[in-house]
């Protein structure tokens, strides 16, 4: 017994300690049974070589080094099981992942956080993540805290991308992804590219990222095919230059946008509060451009030869641009202070959208009937649903309370009151209206009660963060709370 006891103790901190050193050539699989993986030199992974990246693993760098990926690389994390890339010195930071292949890598429920560049080009750019001439496709990744200020040049605060892309469709793709506190001292405060090819950029949203000359979420240099859809642009700024969230220059630039909403951005000392089209085209659709000052202009600017073709969208219409069905109007978010971005029942942008448009031979729209909620779909990123009920409604048989704490990490709860005894329901919907969680479903006796939400769904697995609404049903009468979960 003494013996098995000893054993068992001895194995203790090799449980609880449990971790690997690497550095220099790397292949083959980083495991979460021996993660956090410790870096402590270089890190390459070699042409013709594959490094896989299990869910749940913490790449963790102990000092400024870079992760160049020559090779493929396959970081696919999942929902509740995030792969970190990071480091404990946030201001030293790391040297970014930095890929130079013919390899499309894949990263997929990633945080990618606290890279900062160094050095002369092209590491003076992309403080996360650079793409070489390369490709790569990302979904459902944090990039947070980045920065890309390397001798005061540095481009690309949390992705730096050159000549990406094909002309006969788009490789690289960003989906469902959070742009986060990025910066950098030059163009572009979470993405530059220069020279990319149709890249696309999907449902992902672009908060407090900043940058000095153009561009405090993206900037383009040269760009054809850029596509942005059912994205969210707000609070990032541009101190010296133009375009509060867009920015482009060089020749030739051509973009698409549809179903984006942009708001609260500015460029400081510039033009363009949201957006500033130079040498460029831009065909935009069902989007929301709202309250983004600028110096000399705000919201939306055409300069040095700039076109643009707008419908179906909020905004004011900047001079020289064309286009029909569009208003100009307060979109009436439902708290915009607090990062709720849903519009309200009254809101004039609610079925004021098109669910098919082809701008310049591209489908820039195309809905199903099942993707919104009414007759036609909303302007913006967001959609007003009454289908699930998840609306707030006037209570006659009880009151529900908003939730608290709101924002929320670990858990947050509502307090309910029943006037009468009555079967309840509680269930937690996403805000397309899709069921998350059922949290309730008995007899209650009138009197007061507490519900309270962790993040989990019905599978026990964490979501991911975003709006959330609650749905109590108590006999005929339903009342909602809004709940928004952050990292």
């Amino acid at each position: 017994m003494k013996n098995i006891l000893a054993l068992f103790l001895v194995l203790i901190p090799q449980l609880v300690f449990s971790q690997t050193d690497v550095s220099g050539n790397q292949s083959g699989t980083w495991t979460a049974a021996a993660s956090p993986y410790r870096v402590i030199g270089e890190i390459v992974v070699s042409g013709g070589q594959t490094l896989i990246i299990e869910p749940g693993v913490e790449v963790n760098f102990q000092g400024h080094y870079q992760f160049t990926v020559e090779g493929y690389l396959e970081a696919v994390g999942a929902e509740n099981d995030t792969i970190y890339f990071t480091t404990d010195i946030p201001a030293t930071g790391w040297g970014g992942i930095r890929i130079d292949s013919a390899d499309i890598s894949q990263l997929s429920y990633c945080r990618i956080e606290f890279g900062k560049t160094a050095g002369e080009f092209p590491d003076m750019h992309g403080g996360g993540v650079a793409l070489l001439g390369s490709d790569a496709v990302f979904s459902h990744c944090v990039f947070a805290d980045n920065d890309a200020t390397a001798d005061n040049l540095g481009m690309g605060g949390a992705v730096y991308g050159i000549n990406t892309g094909s002309s006969s469709g788009p490789l690289t793709r960003f989906t469902d992804c959070r742009f986060i506190r990025n910066h950098c001292y030059g163009e572009g405060g979470a993405i530059k590219f220069t020279g990319d090819m149709n890249t696309e950029i999907t449902n992902c949203e672009f908060i407090q990222n900043n940058c000095n000359y153009g561009g405090g979420a993206i900037s383009c240099y040269s760009i054809y095919g850029t596509k942005l859809t059912g994205c969210l642009f707000v609070d990032n700024y541009t101190m010296y230059s133009a375009g509060g969230a867009l920015n482009t220059l060089g020749s030739g630039n051509l973009l698409y946008m549809a179903n984006c909403t942009i708001t609260g951005n500015s460029a400081v000392t510039g033009d363009g509060g949201a957006v500033n089209l130079a040498y460029a085209e831009a065909f935009v659709a069902n989007t929301i451009v709202y309250d983004n000052p600028g110096m000399y202009s705000d919201d939306f600017n055409l300069d040095f030869g700039g076109f643009a073709e707008i419908h179906y969208s909020n905004l004011t219409m900047p001079d020289d641009a064309t286009g029909g069905n569009n208003i100009d109007v307060n979109p009436q978010f439902v708290d915009a202070a607090n990062y709720d971005f849903q519009l309200t029942e009254t809101s004039a942008c609610v079925n004021a959208g098109t669910d098919f448009i082809i701008l310049n031979g591209v489908t820039l729209v195309d809905l199903a009937t099942d993707e919104y909620c009414d007759t036609a779909p909303d302007m913006g990123a967001y959609e007003f649903c009454t289908v699930s009920g998840v609306e707030d409604r006037t209570l006659s048989l009880f009151k529900v309370d908003q939730s608290y704490p709101n924002p929320f990490s670990i858990r947050t709860t509502i307090n309910y009151r029943l006037a009468t005894d009555v079967f309840v329901t509680a269930k937690v919907y996403d805000v397309r209206g899709h069921e998350i969680r059922t949290l309730l479903g008995t007899n209650q006796a009138a009197g007061s009660y507490s519900i309270f939400w962790n993040g989990m769904n019905n599978s026990g697995q964490k979501v991911s963060q975003g709006l959330y609404f609650l749905r109590v049903q108590a006999g005929d009468e339903v009342g909602s709370a809004r709940m928004l979960l952050t990292d």
